[in-house]
């Protein structure tokens, strides 16, 4: 919608990727220059190589490096659990990153994600939708894809911080472990909401509102009120039991939590007990 990528030469030699930033929102381009080059030095962060302006049409066009990339939906085909690991600690480590530098990506999902075995390189992309965060101000909430929407986008509750990303991990996480694409899934933004209930359960929800002082409208309450909290085991099938990890479970209970405050950050996601496989194999690499 923003941009066109083409995969490119450096020097004619180094393959490269060309984004080219349709001049739709002057801002949003400047923004997504200025976020990126402020995120760089993360090894799970798309390298930024240069910025070019075209001199006739004055287009900006981003260089990065090329990534190998599988589609996600055949990526997680070939998860098995360590994988998991690897790819979701990755993401997790780009966001204490980024978080840690006040920037908000808003819009984590698997299609951002680049990756072709996660034990060897996990980039996160697109940066676009990506703003600074600054506390108590009101930002849009016509940010992220639908499904790895968090419950306070969905009910228009404006002074969000960095666990709209944590949300999206979570969404990832549990998506990779059962198998199952669009673990919350509607037709529409408005509907979403009845799809965050039908697994999180109406109370949770019911009482975020009351806490946060947000209005939920009466029709939207009578659609969820038939939900109870459902638990995470319960979304694996038969052929995903190998999955039912203990620690992948808590883990995924403490990042879909409905009020955001309440959620696990970044950085302390990092030292969960889900990942001390993937701690002892960079600590034995960084030795």
């Amino acid at each position: 919608q923003y941009s066109d990528v083409f995969l490119a030469l450096q020097d004619g030699k180094r393959k490269c990727a060309i984004k080219l930033l349709k001049p739709v929102n002057t801002d949003r381009v400047r923004r997504e220059l200025k976020i990126l080059s402020e995120v760089q030095g993360q090894a799970n962060i798309l390298d930024l190589w240069d910025i070019v302006i075209d001199d006739h049409e004055e287009i900006p066009a981003m260089i990065t490096e090329f990534v190998p990339n599988i589609d996600w939906r055949d990526l997680y085909k070939s998860f098995k659990l360590i994988d998991i690991k690897f790819y979701v600690y990755r993401i997790l480590q780009a966001l204490e990153h980024t978080h840690r530098r006040g920037v908000m990506h808003r819009d984590v999902k698997p299609l951002n994600v680049l990756c072709k075995n996660p034990k060897e390189v996990v980039k996160l992309a697109d940066w676009g939708l990506a703003e600074f965060y600054h506390p108590m101000r009101k930002y849009s909430i016509h940010v992220a894809t639908r499904y790895y929407k968090a419950p306070e986008l969905l009910l228009s509750y404006m002074l969000y911080d960095y666990s709209i990303d944590i949300w999206a991990v979570g969404v990832l996480l549990i998506e990779a472990l059962t198998g199952k694409i669009h673990i919350f899934d509607a037709d529409d933004n408005d509907k979403m909401i009845d799809a965050v209930a039908s697994i999180m359960g109406c109370q949770d929800i019911l009482n975020w509102g009351e806490k946060y002082k947000i209005k939920i409208g009466q029709r939207k309450i009578d659609r969820i009120s038939k939900y109870v909290k459902r638990s995470f085991e319960d979304l694996f099938p038969e052929d995903r039991k190998n999955f039912k990890d203990p620690d992948a479970i808590d883990l995924v209970s403490k990042l879909l939590v409905v009020d955001h405050k309440a959620r696990i950050t970044a950085a302390e996601a990092l030292n969960h007990p889900f990942f001390e496989a993937v701690r002892q194999h960079d600590a034995q690499n960084a030795a």
